[in-house]
């Protein structure tokens, strides 16, 4: 049994639990690229009322106006708005195409969070591509494309937490305001989009648009990593994920991010973790229960 890849697509939930409503719940989420200005949202003009979205720019060009003030949506950069709003964001002329991630919530907690973090912050956020917040959403959007979001007490605890990580994040932004270049950001989402792929550095630098050495060297200089140990940071993570949520084998598992066998992934497991696989899903399933 193979777990479905990551790919455009929206999901919608009506949960018809009121108290849940009442404190956080997902509404939708999804993956999406516009190439059309078509794709033109005025927030005074909305129906679904109570809702707030947050949205992430992963490639391509958005635009969004609020505030009096017009603001482009590179990548790396989001954006949180409540509906009704006095907003519209859209594709903007110079721009062919936008490549975005998305979440809509609602309930009074993501209502008064929302509401502090447009207070404190702003509206437009700008995001590493490993920051917490874009890393759940990259996960709930999987667990969706697989029908793992099946309840409303499941979804609405992941409403919630998204929730207070969005709100962390936004608390600590002062810390980490040393913002990548966008040549970076496109690597770095390019790996978290191909990590299941055969892919290397130089699949990394091309999508940067830099030569690899000069590549590599700017990408050391903003992660602090090389861009093999940035890759593979993100299949170990996902490995550990399918590990502790599945009954896939190492085989499998391999397979699925973006390694040819068992063999090279146990290595490299082991090398990352201090033990092989089998042990970790066998020692944190125990430490769980215990």
């Amino acid at each position: 049994m193979e777990e479905k890849p990551l790919q455009y697509g929206s999901y919608g939930y009506r949960f018809s639990d009121p108290t849940l409503q009442n404190i956080a719940q997902i509404w939708s989420l999804g993956w999406d690229e516009q190439t059309t200005s078509l794709y033109d949202w005025d927030g005074t003009n909305r129906r679904d009322t109570g809702k707030y979205i947050f949205q992430y720019t992963i490639s391509g060009k958005g635009c969004i106006d609020i505030d009096g003030q017009s603001h482009e949506l590179t990548p790396g950069q989001g954006f949180i708005v409540n509906i009704p709003g006095d907003y519209r964001y859209y594709l903007p002329e110079d721009s062919d195409r936008w490549e975005f991630i998305y979440l809509t919530l609602y309930g009074d907690v993501v209502k008064k969070y929302w509401d502090e973090i447009q207070n404190q912050i702003g509206h437009i956020i700008h995001f590493q591509p490993n920051s917490e917040p874009v890393h759940y959403l990259l996960n709930l959007l999987s667990m969706a494309s697989n029908r793992q979001i099946s309840n409303a007490h499941q979804a609405s605890g992941k409403a919630y937490q998204f929730t207070m990580m969005l709100y962390t994040y936004c608390s600590n932004l002062e810390k980490r305001l040393s913002e990548w270049p966008e040549a970076i950001v496109e690597s770095s989402m390019y790996a978290m989009n191909h990590y299941s792929e055969e892919i290397g550095p130089d699949e990394m630098a091309a999508s940067s648009g830099m030569s690899r050495y000069h590549f590599t060297r700017q990408f050391k200089e903003y992660t602090n990593q090389t861009p093999i140990q940035y890759l593979t940071d993100i299949r170990i993570k996902k490995a550990k994920e399918l590990l502790l949520n599945t009954k896939y084998s190492s085989e499998d598992i391999a397979l699925l991010i973006g390694y040819k066998n068992a063999n090279y992934f146990n290595k490299v497991f082991k090398k990352v973790t201090g033990t092989s696989p089998g042990k970790y899903r066998t020692n944190t399933n125990v430490s769980l229960q215990k």
